[in-house]
């Protein structure tokens, strides 16, 4: 009891001062997973990207373990990790510091949420699109519903998957029926305690002879934008609504993230493959 109460006392006083010291909206998480060898695991969610996180055990306050949040060093984006730990070790917080004194506070005693990130869609110019995605913290028995809708609001299923549970899941669907024209896809999450959430929506334009999309879409900040490899190079043009060219870019890369922030709107983002085949996509930024 008396270790116990120590230990509180710490936590109370790295609650203090961890504010200053915690990367913001940055948050770690220890749940139980029987996925895992040692039995618990950690999330570590939305960490600058490229950076490595190292987890701190309480008595004595030392390093056990790290893991790099996936990106470049350095880049504009925010990306989470998972990690297995032992759960018979009393953790106390997060850094990206490996001497640090204080972090991120690990807050367990629950189950955490699935996080998916990375959803990003990719035609081939048919009438089929491949939808992709990744998950952390999954907990064995999480069910994955695709969802399409073709006016963004009134969505249909047309896949349900059950997840692989491992700590870290990467999945692939092809939906083979995709109407010509803009279409919006989103996933449905059903935990197996029954709380259901929904991924954000991307979008993919078909016209038969090229396709691409923009994810996420609405958009708060930064967006990616996904070509397919045959029509590169490519070239990216954005207009605002009354019709101003404001950004252009080419690219060489199937995946290129766009980091400028844009007023909120609705823009048309352009884009023109090798073939000279072009298409045009409405872009929204709340």
């Amino acid at each position: 009891m008396k270790k116990y109460f120590l230990l509180v006392l710490v936590i109370a006083a790295l609650l203090q001062s961890v504010k200053s010291q915690c990367p913001s909206g940055a948050g770690a998480f220890l749940n139980a997973d029987p996925n895992c060898p040692k039995g618990c695991g950690v999330l570590l969610y939305n960490w600058p990207e490229g950076v490595t996180v190292y987890i701190f055990r309480a008595t004595p306050v030392k390093v056990i373990d790290s893991v790099k949040i996936p990106g470049t060093y350095g880049g504009p984006g925010k990306g989470s990790a998972y990690l297995c730990v032992n759960c018979s070790i009393p953790l106390i917080f997060a850094s990206i510091t490996p001497n640090a004194s204080n972090g991120c506070v690990i807050i367990g005693g629950f189950t955490t949420p699935v996080k998916l990130t990375d959803l990003s869609l990719s035609t081939n110019g048919s009438n089929s699109c491949q939808i992709k995605w990744t998950t952390y913290s999954e907990n064995p028995g999480t069910i994955f519903t695709i969802q399409r809708s073709s006016n963004s609001r009134d969505f249909k299923d047309i896949a349900l998957l059950t997840g692989y549970g491992k700590a870290t899941n990467k999945y692939s669907l092809t939906d083979n029926n995709i109407e010509t024209g803009t279409q919006y896809f989103r996933i449905k999450i059903t935990e197996p305690s029954g709380k259901i959430s929904y991924s954000e929506i991307a979008l993919i334009k078909n016209q038969g002879n090229f396709g691409a999309s923009i994810y996420p879409n609405p958009a708060e900040g930064d967006f990616k934008i996904t070509i397919p490899s045959p029509y590169l190079p490519a070239k990216i043009i954005i207009y605002n609504a009354e019709g101003q060219a404001i950004y252009t870019a080419s690219t060489l890369q199937s995946s290129m993230f766009v980091s400028r922030r844009f007023t909120k709107g609705i823009y048309a983002v352009r884009i023109t493959g090798s073939n000279n085949a072009s298409i045009t996509q409405t872009l929204l930024i709340k």
